[in-house]
């Protein structure tokens, strides 16, 4: 079987050092290694990925010394990530492990390619390795404690990350990864205070203002929210897309305009007669259909929206935005309606929603009714499964002047 290449130069490399003998020999194989190192650099710099490999598997050969092959790993390990070969560069890295175990820096590195897979078991497993051999490595502790945040490991990234602050406290980056994990935990407050101190020591760390706003969407606060988008559309259009799409995503849906193209109008008080609402209305028992149409402040599921039974119509009661139906005064005109529209259609074109219900003239002819005070409710849900702003989800003529 033939030998492959760097087979062969470590062949020809032995049988020269035993010819020449000792330590002159081993001085002339340096100078060869730095050659390469020399040679593949330059061939790198020009992005010849391929030439510059294999000078620095030469280099190798010609030195498998620690300190020299470590370095020629390095810069192989750099080479095939350049060229897209991330599973070479992961041998590379392995075979400078097997030269040099105790180089904390190579397991970092080894970890951050299986990272950057998505093969977060195995490079937390890294990162473990290069933390033990370095303890007070603030850098080391980080990457620990991204590892364990990569796998869900809430607690312990949360130890990490405290670590890395005690161990740099000047330094942000800490209090930043703090504050990614009480964001995956769920604890929004706690979060913002880390982003916060990540920006009071790095002002231009603007990824930390994404996800102090971000935090803040997701505790509602959405004023405070679009206090980091407005400071991110001066610095980076990127991550303020990046927000504005998140802060969307989050927000809770509400009522965004309502109107009528029919008789029914909604603006119309207490004690107004429904045959003045259609012409039909002034036979008694007569029926006529009215419809509202309702936008909403972002997309909303269709079939959320198309659903009757997420839509109710009732009289407004006491401490309803307005006030009562009728301002709470009973009257014996007064018509029923029906709690369910009788369909609800919807237009993707215009995004517009059109809820239809009926009114029905009592058997005296003289049904009266408030236009003002019928709410409309809505409990369906956005795009992304929100539920509606409460403060929102309901409409009423009244309720546009109050």
């Amino acid at each position: 079987m033939s030998n492959t290449l760097f087979e062969q130069i470590q062949i020809n490399a032995n049988a020269l050092f035993s010819a020449t003998g000792g330590t002159e020999a081993q001085s002339y194989l340096s100078s060869l290694s730095q050659s390469a190192l020399s040679n593949g650099t330059t061939l790198y710099q020009k992005g010849n990925y391929a030439a510059a490999a294999k000078e620095f598997q030469r280099a190798i050969s010609f030195d498998p010394s620690k300190d020299n092959a470590v370095k020629a790993y390095k810069l192989l390990a750099t080479t095939y990530i350049a060229a897209g070969k991330n599973d070479d560069a992961i041998k590379a890295y392995k075979s400078s492990i097997k030269t040099d175990p105790s180089n904390d820096e190579t397991y970092v590195s080894l970890g951050n390619l299986y990272y950057n897979k998505g093969d977060y078991t195995n490079a937390l497993k890294q990162y473990k390795t290069a933390a033990q051999i370095s303890p007070t490595s603030s850098a080391n502790t980080y990457s620990l404690a991204q590892g364990y945040l990569a796998v869900g490991d809430y607690k312990n990234a949360e130890t990490q990350f405290q670590k890395v602050i005690r161990l740099s406290p000047k330094e942000y980056s800490g209090y930043y990864g703090l504050g990614q994990t009480y964001s995956k935990e769920g604890k929004s407050e706690a979060a913002i205070t880390q982003f916060q101190k990540v920006i009071k020591l790095k002002p231009t760390f603007y990824n930390a203002y994404v996800d102090l706003g971000s935090a803040y969407a997701d505790l509602g606060k959405t004023d405070l929210a679009n206090q980091q988008l407005a400071v991110l559309k001066k610095q980076s259009s990127s991550m303020a897309a990046t927000l504005s799409a998140y802060i969307t995503k989050v927000s809770k849906p509400k009522f965004l305009a309502a109107y009528s193209t029919g008789g029914f109008q909604p603006g119309l008080g207490p004690g107004t007669e429904v045959s003045s609402l259609d012409s039909n209305l002034a036979t008694p028992n007569s029926s006529t259909l009215f419809s509202m149409n309702f936008f909403f402040s972002k997309a909303m599921d269709v079939s959320s929206l198309v659903n009757p039974l997420n839509w109710s119509i009732s009289k407004a009661t006491y401490g309803s935005t307005g006030g009562a139906y009728n301002w709470g005064l009973a009257s014996s005109t007064d018509v029923p309606i029906s709690p369910l529209p009788l369909s609800v259609q919807y237009d993707s074109k215009t995004s517009m929603v059109t809820v239809s219900f009926k009114i029905t003239q009592n058997a005296d002819g003289n049904g009266t009714i408030d236009p003002s005070h019928l709410q409309f409710k809505f409990l369906g849900k956005d795009i992304y499964g929100n539920s509606m702003d409460t403060s929102a989800d309901q409409y009423s003529g009244i309720s546009l002047f109050t």
